[in-house]
């Protein structure tokens, strides 16, 4: 169970990072970020923080960042004091203020109390601090006078909030919010090379995680193959070299080795040929003569030098889990090539058959197929409960590739399928330049979602698909 709940802590910190990574970037760049949701479904808790709303919602199986723009009915904000003086909000304010009163709507001001109520709480949820909010709204009401025309208010509004707020003009900045809206901060009015580090912020997050993962898990628990001799291998050169477990052999024709990775390279290159090797057996330097052999890989039909031992293990330095995690066959790069891969099987026309047979019961669940989230969970039980915590490292930064791969997958509507719209928008707009056209191509967002839709669909089926067969037929860990 706390393998579980430790796994379950980890996906949803990957989820929320991964919108993090989205939330983040577009505040960087001025864009107006007004949402950022754990889970979907109806909200049960949020809060609001100057401009964004943060929250929980019922369902969490994912979670949001709602960029204004990305939607075709986002509507932009005016300036503060433009939707504080809207003219339908005062004629909303003078029929009530009448209704209350029992009088005429032409006996209420112009610019009632109410209206400068409703500044204070506009530039509140713009991002004002509340004293800075209530001071411009007082001086302000004070400079508009006793009973000002809309225009005399909306220009007084103005004038303060730019003499007191924070002399910061760039996009998305305070000031800018308040004055000018969301004037050039929706996601479209940003240049193409910003949206497109907002859209792979979020996948960038999740190799940012596995990355982290990986170190801690080859710093705490890793071991590396050492130039220390574990096991001779009988008839060989190490053998009739007179080795023993234990020697840790130091150099080979003078040569210093501080890795297995070293001494390996150098036997290679010694294939057939006499070779000196220096050996640290306890307190003394031993020399030796032997000539490694040259094999052949009965698989692969390639030869290789032999000299005929089995390395030690040792636990790794930070320097070598930094490298493990980027370097070789379990690093995070690896991963990356496999998990291409793996996509192209689970979802090729062959994955999905194999899944739905085994749906059906026409076939046996495959324990290196795929899994779904609750499989992965029951991995993370059944993998920590034998081989300990680092296993759940492992398979989470597993799953962190995974997510962040697949996220970049040129299809909407992944990140990677918006990425693919600004490619494409980009390049036929450059084009239309060389031809001395408008660049204002953009693609229908009905051409997007015709193609969103399927995938979705696609994407949903094999999904539940997994999830079924993970509950009623789990693929088991190989651990015995």
């Amino acid at each position: 169970m706390t393998a579980i709940i430790l796994f379950i802590v980890g996906i949803l910190l990957a989820i929320m990072l991964h919108e993090w990574g989205h939330f983040w970037t577009a505040r960087r760049f001025g864009m107006r970020a007004d949402r950022f949701f754990l889970g979907f479904g109806p909200t049960l808790w949020s809060i609001r923080r100057g401009e964004t709303e943060y929250g929980v919602k019922a369902i969490p199986a994912g979670g949001f960042v709602r960029i204004k723009g990305m939607s075709e009915l986002d509507e932009r904000l005016p300036s503060a004091s433009v939707a504080v003086f809207d003219p339908d909000a005062l004629s909303a304010d003078h029929r009530r203020i009448a209704a209350r009163l029992d009088e005429g709507a032409t006996s209420v001001p112009l610019v009632p109390n109410e209206a400068w109520d409703r500044a204070r709480r506009e530039l509140r949820t713009r991002g004002v601090r509340d004293e800075l909010a209530d001071r411009i709204v007082d001086v302000a009401r004070a400079r508009a006078g006793d009973d000002p025309t809309v225009e005399d208010a909306r220009h007084a509004l103005d004038v303060c909030a730019a003499e007191l707020l924070p002399k910061d003009d760039r996009v998305g900045s305070l000031r800018h919010r308040v004055l000018r809206g969301d004037e050039g901060r929706f996601f479209h009015d940003r240049p193409a090379w910003q949206r497109a580090i907002v859209l792979v912020a979020g996948s960038t997050m999740h190799f940012i995680q596995a990355i982290v993962l990986l170190i801690v898990f080859y710093a705490v628990w890793g071991t590396q193959a050492a130039p220390v001799v574990g096991q001779v291998v009988p008839e060989t050169p190490a053998a009739a070299a007179g080795v023993v477990p234990g020697d840790r052999i130091v150099a080979v024709d003078g040569i210093e080795v501080d890795s297995f990775d070293e001494l390996s390279a150098l036997i290679r290159e010694r294939g057939g040929i006499e070779a000196e090797f220096t050996i640290e057996r306890g307190s003394q330097l031993i020399v030796l003569l032997a000539t490694p052999v040259m094999r052949e890989n009965p698989s692969t039909g390639e030869t290789y030098a032999q000299f005929g031992f089995v390395p030690d293990g040792e636990d790794m330095t930070l320097t070598d889990a930094v490298r493990a995690t980027f370097v070789g066959e379990s690093s995070v790069p690896a991963s990356m090539v496999y998990t291409v891969r793996a996509i192209g099987q689970v979802f090729g026309p062959e994955g999905v058959g194999a899944i739905f047979q085994q749906v059906t019961g026409d076939a046996e669940r495959d324990a290196a197929g795929a899994i779904s989230a609750v499989g992965a969970a029951r991995a993370a039980d059944e993998g920590t409960a034998v081989l300990g915590i680092g296993f759940l490292f492992i398979l989470l930064a597993s799953i962190n590739v995974f997510v962040g791969v697949f996220n970049l997958l040129p299809l909407p509507p992944l990140d990677g399928g918006h990425l693919a719209v600004l490619g494409i928008e980009r390049v036929v707009n450059g084009f239309r330049r060389l031809r001395g056209e408008a660049a204002d191509f953009a693609l229908d967002p009905r051409a997007i979602a015709a193609v969103a839709l399927p995938v979705i669909v696609f994407i949903g089926t094999i999904s539940i698909a997994l999830v079924w067969l993970d509950i009623t037929n789990p693929a088991r860990l190989p651990l015995e």
